[in-house]
């Protein structure tokens, strides 16, 4: 999805949790005490253990996981489906070649037993597990797999911005596949993760029902499906919920404890979901932001059988998504980088995180974020330091000081990136320094229209959910072929020199020398103060975030992956 219009329109899952729903602390607190008190009297003051029996008891069988959340997916065609909403789901359905097992953003191999890279990085040859099938009953073949590329490139519907560097495909026998790529790209192997890339669907049902045409989605496979996944689509109420059943014949199979089946019902009040969730009637929900540290209190003082997981291995659960504010470096007064320096100097981070967060972020240190190859982990953040600002904006040309004397306008989406409260805060120490910031409201449309414009305006908010865990699909934006109105590069940062080792870090084979080349990149854009890096946010602030305490078995990832076949439901020990 990266950083365009595909933001505001799909990338539901870690932008609406913060966009939406914001309610005041008060509002929040009234709006879900109603579920905390039913939940307490319910429970009283029994141990967790009577708490888990007791919720239990209320709900579903412990075979149906029940899902309530703010998603409403509407496409569940592996080939033009379009965002998190459907890729969720279809991951359940339509295994692929690769996948991301547990929180790893490393591909393992799922339908493909195995694959090999020639020298050059041009050829990617898959090997196939034998004996898996299709819900249908066919085999998965060579074939199916060319099939299902091909039909993505074929319909155009999908997300292509992931495959630009596909050429063709070749069948070598009925168990191996091979692709050749227009160029060097190690990040393929993980973009086939994505079942929206690749999710192999039975060629024959799509020609008995159908078939393919170029710019045109076919309605009964878009509500129909025959994957190879875990489960298979067994009713759906659109807008309302779908159920997951188990497909008897997955090639993983069964053994040990599993769910039966899912069920994704589409809940948009948060109250709804909260009450549900404390009551036991649901396993897990979606949370927001604003309304989660109440919820967290709740758990503690009324000892609710309700999971948050924060961490994994010790270490902050990830989102991959970040937020910033591009500062135009080709139009005053942002080109002058002394007013740029200054800018960032002002910006109170750990403030602002605390407060229009609530706590739910770590501070964004470089365009490729914590857990990608390539993030800096010694990255020179700039400290907030007013004093430091003023020398900067001292040092500023007279140029940029007359434009700054005309006050510095800054448009910002109403819960987007900074928030009314964050673009106060910064008002406030700007200020101190002199800086006269003129704010003004704007809705998501004109947004995106500043964010595409050329010459652009001084300041403008971007943030960016990945598409796959691999330094290129961050630092593209550092690409002087995606400043506006081409592309989303709003900060009009980088030259030709920059441009080469995007080319050259894409291309690398060997991870410590891309490593290298991503580090260059992201130091000389720090030294030109080229944008304001703001968070990435929480990977606590995910569409499954609270859990019963019964569900067992769930590993998020911050992309697209299988989630519930390893799930089971069972009493904690």
């Amino acid at each position: 999805m990266g950083h365009d219009d595909r933001v505001v329109r799909e990338t539901v899952p870690f932008h609406r949790w913060l966009d939406e729903h914001r309610l005041s602390r008060r509002a929040a607190i009234r709006g879900t005490a109603g579920a905390g008190a039913a939940l307490a009297a319910a429970f009283g003051a029994r141990p967790i253990q009577a708490a888990v029996r007791a919720a239990q008891g209320a709900s579903a069988s412990p075979e149906t996981l029940i899902v309530a959340w703010d998603q409403v997916p509407d496409n569940l065609d592996p080939q033009t489906a379009r965002g998190n909403r459907n890729w969720w789901v279809l991951a359940e359905i339509y295994d692929t070649l690769t996948y991301l097992p547990e929180g790893s953003l490393d591909p393992a191999p799922q339908l493909a037993e195995s694959w090999e890279v020639s020298p050059d990085g041009l050829n990617y040859t898959f090997k196939l597990r034998q004996g898996v099938k299709f819900t249908t009953g066919a085999e998965l073949t060579a074939e199916a797999v060319k099939f299902s590329i091909n039909r993505l490139h074929e319909i155009q519907l999908g997300p292509l911005y992931m495959t630009a560097a596909y050429d063709r495909s070749e069948v070598i026998d009925p168990t191996t596949v091979a692709f050749t790529l227009k160029y060097p790209y190690p990040a393929w192997p993980v973009i086939l993760s994505n079942p929206a890339v690749l999710g192999v669907i039975d060629p024959a049902f799509v020609e008995a029902n159908g078939g393919s045409t170029p710019e045109e989605r076919n309605d009964f496979i878009s509500t129909n499906t025959a994957g190879t996944g875990a489960f298979m689509l067994q009713e759906w109420q659109q807008g309302q919920r779908i159920v997951l059943a188990r497909n008897p014949d997955y090639w993983k199979g069964w053994d040990g404890p599993h769910v039966e089946e899912v069920i994704l019902e589409t809940v948009p009040e948060e109250s709804t979901r909260l009450l549900r969730l404390e009551r036991g009637d649901v396993d897990i929900a979606t949370v927001t932001a604003n309304t989660l540290p109440q919820l967290e209190q709740r758990i503690e003082s009324q000892n609710l059988p309700i999971v948050i997981q924060k961490e994994r291995d010790g270490q902050p659960l990830l989102s991959l998504s970040t937020m910033w504010l591009n500062l135009n470096n080709r139009l005053l007064p942002t080109s002058d980088i002394n007013v740029r320096k200054a800018l960032i100097h002002t910006f109170n981070h750990d403030l602002w995180i605390e407060t229009v967060l609530k706590g739910y972020g770590l501070r964004m240190e470089g365009m490729i974020p914590r857990g990608v190859l390539g993030h800096v982990d010694d990255y020179p953040s700039y400290p907030y330091d007013l004093a430091k600002a003023k020398e900067f904006l001292d040092q500023a040309s007279p140029e940029a000081k007359a434009e700054l004397e005309k006050g510095l306008l800054f448009r910002y989406a109403s819960g987007y990136v900074i928030y009314k409260e964050g673009a106060l805060l910064w008002q406030q120490d700007l200020d101190q320094i002199g800086i006269k910031l003129d704010l003004e409201e704007i809705d998501q449309a004109t947004l995106s229209s500043l964010q595409t414009s050329a010459p652009g305006v001084p300041i403008v908010e971007a943030r960016w959910f990945p598409d796959y865990p691999d330094p290129d699909n961050f630092i593209n934006a550092a690409r002087t072929d995606y400043w506006p109105p081409e592309g989303y590069g709003a900060a009009f940062a980088g030259d030709e020199q920059t441009d080469e080792l995007v080319a050259s870090g894409r291309a690398e084979q060997d991870p410590e020398e891309r490593a290298a080349i991503y580090r260059e990149l992201e130091l000389y854009f720090h030294e030109q103060a080229s944008i304001l890096m703001l968070a990435e946010i929480s990977g606590v602030i995910n569409p499954w975030n609270a859990r019963a305490a019964w569900v067992q078995g769930f590993e998020h990832n911050p992309m697209i992956h299988p989630l519930y076949y390893p799930v089971y439901k069972e009493e904690p020990a």
